[in-house]
C-alpha cells in the first residue's frame, strides 16, 4: 500500500471552478440561440484545428517515447483537418464533424504507438 503522504494532492480552486461552470454555462446558453451557435461552432472549431495540432508538433519535437510517436500520429491526422475549409454548415453538422475529427487524431496517435511497439518489440531493424 503506498505511503498516503507522498501522493500528489491536486489543489481545487472554487474561483477557477466558478469561472469554468459560468463560461460552459455561456456556451450551451448560445448554443441553444441560432446567432450564437455560429459563434460556439467558431470556438469549437478554432480550439479542434488550432490547439490541437499545435499541441502535437509541440509534443512531436519536444517529447520522447511513445508520447512523441502518438504526437506525430496526431499531426499526421491534423494535416486534412487544417487544409479543409469549412462552409456554412448547421451547428448540429459541425459539432459531429469536430468530434470525429478529434476521433480520428487519437486513433491515429495510438496506431503510431503500437506501431512503434511493435517495431521495438522486433528488435533492431538493420539485422545486428
Amino acid at each position: 500500500m503506498p505511503n498516503l503522504d507522498t501522493l500528489p494532492r491536486f489543489q481545487f480552486s472554487l474561483k477557477w471552478l466558478l469561472v469554468a461552470v459560468a463560461i460552459a454555462a455561456l456556451l450551451l446558453a448560445l448554443a441553444g440561440v441560432p446567432a450564437g451557435q455560429g459563434i460556439v461552432g467558431l470556438c469549437l472549431s478554432l480550439l479542434v484545428r488550432g490547439l490541437i495540432p499545435t499541441a502535437a508538433v509541440v509534443a512531436a519535437i519536444d517529447g520522447r517515447g511513445e508520447l512523441q510517436a502518438f504526437a506525430i500520429g496526431a499531426a499526421v491526422a491534423s494535416v486534412p483537418i487544417l487544409t479543409a475549409e469549412i462552409g456554412p454548415i448547421r451547428f448540429g453538422e459541425l459539432i459531429t464533424g469536430l468530434i470525429w475529427q478529434v476521433f480520428v487524431v487519437g486513433i491515429c496517435g495510438v496506431v503510431a504507438v503500437l506501431t512503434r511497439r511493435w517495431i521495438e518489440g522486433q528488435g533492431s531493424l538493420d539485422g545486428k
